[in-house]
């Protein structure tokens, strides 16, 4: 963007949050509070549904007309309420499926039932009835029931189902996902028993939010509406109009005090008399705390903001913190819960009050996380980062430091393993726990490095912290318009990214990307100031979740005068040497010239040098972690420096981040891990196995197969199941009391064999190592029996292939592979595709990949057992294998092409040996040895089969993706009459096959890092 950025000074930005401040307390009621959540078309449908009866005992009336009137006028062309028509951009489908059934659910009560509405209902209802339906029913058919995270949607939705068709029998509303949400219900309802709520002291829980859930239930649990007063709130069911709502339909005796806080909120509420009702209300320690928590945090002081509502939101929110013990709700008197208390103590914190979190500590604090209420299902990842924030705040922060540890650990695991970006259940956006997650993190490193927090004793740990704060700052600033400056178009989520680049101008691990960093912020100012002559921007969509998403006016201000004001002390500061993350850092001296040949690659070549370098550092970061379990499996006896450490940690992150997959940290480790093993695999096999079994080649073969055998049938111990989060345990070394031979019988120590004993215990252990740090991973032990088997036989076949290979480069040392290929038809095109692709380790890393997407990928937030295959029809296995073949030539025809001198020097097998290369070049040169030019062109040769590997390798992955079901298949529409896929195996295997992509990519990466560059360890000991 040309034109300079106009920074707003830090007096209008300080005079516009003191009008925010005045806004939020606008209409503070001294007994309702407030609340600015955006009307909600699912609560306003329930709301529509009471009817009174009159003081005559006889006649009924709708009690509010006015709710049903603004449900018919917020009915879309479609026949659908709530509805978000944009499902790529991340919006919830159960807004719509919720809206739409508790609308229709009203059309159809109102039409059987005008009363006091006779003449003034449209006369189309019956049209609009039907396509409401229709819509509704299509909706349920795509709906993703595992990913959604709303609040009570398990309990709800039954009931709604239920209630339609109780309207209309003949209603026919069975769905796919119909199971696996009753799955969800039933498991969800197994834990509550309405006795609970009955007694006069019996505290409050969540369902009481949900109270629409029981009404009219023909089936258990019934609840007793009568038995429920003594939980009432302001007249109100915890805050809900429609469970307020759903308690009034369903009690024997009127509540006249429900209906007053009904009539307040229609009237007082968002919808100011216009009929619409929000979801929760009040709000008022949420929105108090939110704003005022935002605020401090981003630079703005309480003296800067001193003001009647500045006072008046620190006297609600310290006299409730006080008055309740220590923890609060999202309103006075209603249930605690974490996030707000959190929130609340972070506020007064930053306001120098006392604010102790032993009460949140003692309320909230689980095994391993913070619960954001009791009996909550899914942990909330926002919550855990507020409370730690919260904890952080304190005077003394040391004095909870085994609480902040365990809410590190969990965010930082919770980071490292999400297969995708960051969803949270209280904000649709990612951006949104993703900047919370980097103020924590920020936060804390400040607190260690100033000595306020003691140093980090685990240093996997320590690695994590370092690689999901870099991730979580470095993925913003790639996922940033460059031509709008924006995230997704809205100015709520560009307030969040543009917070989270603040951020990152103050930490040392980018200090080289200054410019980049500053030139984003620039862009991102220019959009969070709309320019009067600029178009209108397209709504803000409803990021915060409740039963169904909303917006609030007040937060949306309040997060971008928040970012406006971080980026004015960011951009002020640009120059200055960055002082947070000092000790993060790793030794990046290696990145320049890595960088340049990387950028010489084809892959490469287009993408910005800085950016390359960035994402090395990224790849720094894992090193540590890399270097822990560098000789915890292989010695590396034999072999020179191994020139490809340097380089693993580093081309992951850079075709990660290069193609903007944004593959999980732990996918990357594990592709880290699975190229430095495969790497010492072969050195093993040719300066250890080669050597000490070169007499012996059958026996090898023996070890190797009883070895995998063993292993497969093992029970792998507890401790074995870190090894994928970095951690090795004497059970993954093979330590698992003394060593047997494999026939089970103990070592002969006699002393004519002692010298041959050592000799095989020095390929039995290292073998046994390997074998189990593959075949005990727990997404092996996990995956589906097709995939696990799969990795077992070409483990096996991947090692057997490498006495294959040693076979064939002794044959060639003797000058009789030649003989023996033309005696047994052996030609280059079968060895390409056997021998060779399997010698690469391509084929088995392909397969252990597999059971890593399947048992990740495909996990379920409310699944259980075992996943299924992670290709499942025979067309997508037979397109996967294809894939896998191809891309195991195209890495060996690269290899070849690097390491010709080396092979040659070592009397390695290559694939220009073979004949068929013979026939374009000028003869063998002198004395047999072969000269420049025919080597020449035996390379450009090799190198045009690589392309064209490379083609079909692009072939079957075009159909693999193609592949969603039958009927979609390449060629096979017109045969098969298949179902539509749902949207959460749609979306899952686009996950799976955009993380198999980066695996192809690396590989691909390597053989164009070869063609320029021999990477290979030289042996030091003859074959």
């Amino acid at each position: 963007m040309g034109s300079v950025t106009i920074l707003p000074s830090i007096e209008d930005l300080d005079a516009s949050a003191k009008s925010l401040l005045q806004n939020a307390v606008e209409n503070y009621h001294p007994t309702f509070g407030t609340g600015s959540m955006s009307c909600s078309i699912y609560d306003t449908a329930w709301v529509s549904l009471l009817t009174k009866t009159g003081d005559d005992g006889q006649s009924r009336q709708w009690l509010f007309p006015e709710c049903f009137f603004y449900i018919l006028e917020t009915q879309s062309e479609d026949g659908s309420w709530g509805r978000l028509l944009a499902p790529s951009s991340g919006d919830s489908q159960i807004d719509g499926i919720l809206c739409t059934a508790a609308s229709l659910l009203s059309l159809l009560r109102h039409q059987s039932l005008p009363l006091q509405l006779e003449g003034t209902i449209p006369a189309d209802m019956s049209q609009r009835a039907t396509k409401a339906l229709a819509s509704l029913r299509s909706q349920l058919k795509s709906w993703d029931v595992v990913s959604t995270v709303h609040v009570g949607f398990e309990v709800i939705v039954p009931a709604l189902l239920h209630l339609l068709k109780k309207e209309s029998p003949s209603m026919d509303l069975n769905f796919d996902g119909f199971g696996e949400l009753m799955r969800v219900n039933t498991k969800k309802m197994s834990r509550f028993r309405p006795e609970y709520l009955y007694a006069e002291n019996a505290p409050q829980m969540t369902v009481l939010h949900s109270m629409e859930a029981f009404s009219g239930s023909d089936s258990e649990p019934r609840v007793d509406f009568d038995r429920l007063a003594h939980h009432k709130r302001l007249g109100s069911m915890m805050g809900s109009p429609a469970s307020t709502a759903a308690y009034l339909m369903n009690v024997s005796r009127w509540d006249d005090e429900a209906e007053g806080y009904l009539r307040h909120v229609v009237k007082n509420g968002p919808g100011r008399s216009g009929g619409g009702v929000p979801s929760a209300y009040p709000s008022t320690y949420f929105e108090f705390s939110w704003v005022l928590s935002t605020l401090f945090t981003s630079g703005y002081s309480p003296a800067s903001l001193e003001s009647p509502a500045l006072s008046k939101m620190v006297q609600v929110l310290s006299r409730g913190f006080e008055n309740e013990g220590g923890t609060i709700g999202f309103a006075p008197h209603f249930l605690a819960d974490v996030d707000d208390t959190a929130k609340a103590i972070t506020c007064l914190r930053m306001l120098n009050r006392d604010a102790d979190p032993s009460k949140m500590i003692e309320s909230f604090e689980s095994d391993t996380h913070f619960k954001t209420y009791p009996c909550e299902r899914n942990p909330s990842f926002s919550a855990n980062c507020n409370a730690l924030l919260a904890l952080l705040h304190q005077e003394k922060p040391g004095r909870h430091a085994t609480q902040t540890h365990k809410a590190v650990g969990f965010l930082c695991e919770y980071w490292w393993n999400s297969t995708d970006k960051i969803q949270d259940k209280w904000n649709l956006s990612h951006l949104y726990p993703t900047l919370l997650f980097v103020d924590a993190l920020m936060t804390l490193v400040e607190l260690v490095e100033s000595g306020d927090l003691p140093a980090f004793q685990d240093e996997i740990l320590r690695s994590k912290i370092a690689i999901c704060l870099y991730q979580a700052c470095y993925r913003a600033l790639l996922d940033q318009n460059e031509d709008t400056g924006s995230w997704n178009g809205s100015l709520e989520e560009t307030a969040y990214g543009t917070m989270i680049l603040s951020q990152a101008t103050r930490l040392d691990l980018f200090r080289d990307f200054d410019d980049q960093f500053h030139s984003a912020l620039h862009r991102a100012v220019s959009f969070l100031q709309p320019s009067c002559h600029e178009p209108p921007r397209t709504p803000e969509r409803n990021l915060w979740v409740e039963k169904v998403g909303y917006s609030s006016p007040v937060l949306a201000e309040t997060y971008r005068l928040a970012a406006l004001r971080r980026a004015y002390a960011s951009l002020k500061q640009q120059g200055v040497q960055p002082h947070v993350g000092t000790t993060l850092r790793q030794d990046t001296t290696a990145i320049p010239k890595l960088s340049k040949l990387l950028h010489h690659t084809p892959l490469f070549g287009s993408v910005p040098e800085w950016e390359i370098r960035a994402s090395m550092v990224e790849g720094t970061l894992f090193r540590p972690m890399v270097r822990e379990l560098r000789l915890s499996v292989f010695t590396r006896k034999g072999v020179e420096e191994d020139k490809y450490f340097d380089i693993i940690p580093l081309a992951w992150p850079s075709c990660n981040n290069c193609m903007r997959i944004f593959a999980p940290s732990c996918f990357l480790f594990e592709g880290m891990m699975a190229a430095m093993l495969n790497y010492q695999v072969d050195e093993f096999m040719e300066a250890v196995a080669g050597v000490n079994y070169a007499g012996d080649i059958p026996k090898l073969r023996d070890m190797i197969d009883e070895v995998v055998t063993a292993v497969s049938r093992e029970a792998p111990t507890p401790a074995t199941n870190h090894l994928s989060n970095g951690h090795v345990s004497p059970a993954a070394n093979g330590d698992h009391g003394s060593l047997k031979s494999c026939n089970g019988h103990g070592p002969d120590t006699t002393s004519d064999v002692v010298k041959s004993e050592s000799k095989r215990q020095e390929v039995l252990i290292p073998l046994q190592k390997f074998c189990r740090r593959a075949l005990h991973h727990p997404a092996i032990r996990s995956a589906s029996f097709h995939d696990r088997k799969n990795v077992i036989s070409e483990l096996r076949i991947y090692l057997q292939t490498h006495v294959t290979q040693s076979e064939d480069n002794l044959l060639l040392q003797q000058g009789k592979f030649r003989q023996h290929i033309m005696r047994d038809d052996h030609s280059f095109f079968r060895w390409v595709r056997t021998t060779s692709a399997d010698h690469t380790s391509a084929t088995y890393t392909f397969y252990f990949w597999t059971c890593l997407l399947s048992s990740w990928v495909d996990k379920t937030s409310h699944g259980e057992g075992r996943p299924s295959d992670c290709f499942e029809s025979a067309t997508e296995k037979y397109y996967a294998a294809a894939m896998c073949q191809h891309m195991a030539a195209l890495c060996r025809m690269y290899n070849d092409h690097g390491s010709v001198s080396r092979d040659r020097d070592e009397g390695n097998l290559n694939s220009v040996d073979f004949p068929e290369f013979d026939a374009q070049t000028s003869g063998s040169g002198v004395n047999g040895v072969e000269d420049a030019v025919s080597t020449k062109n035996k390379k450009a040769e090799l190198f045009q089969l690589a392309q064209y590997e490379r083609s079909c390798l692009e072939d079957a992955f075009r159909r693999l993706s193609s592949c969603n079901d039958p009927s979609t298949c390449i060629g096979e529409s017109a045969f098969t009459d298949g179902v539509a896929s749902t949207g959460s195996k749609t979306q899952k295997k686009e996950r799976k096959l955009d993380i198999l992509r980066l695996l192809w990519t690396v590989t691909d990466l390597w053989g164009q890092m070869y063609v320029l560059r021999d990477l290979g360890s030289r042996l030091t000991v003859n074959g």
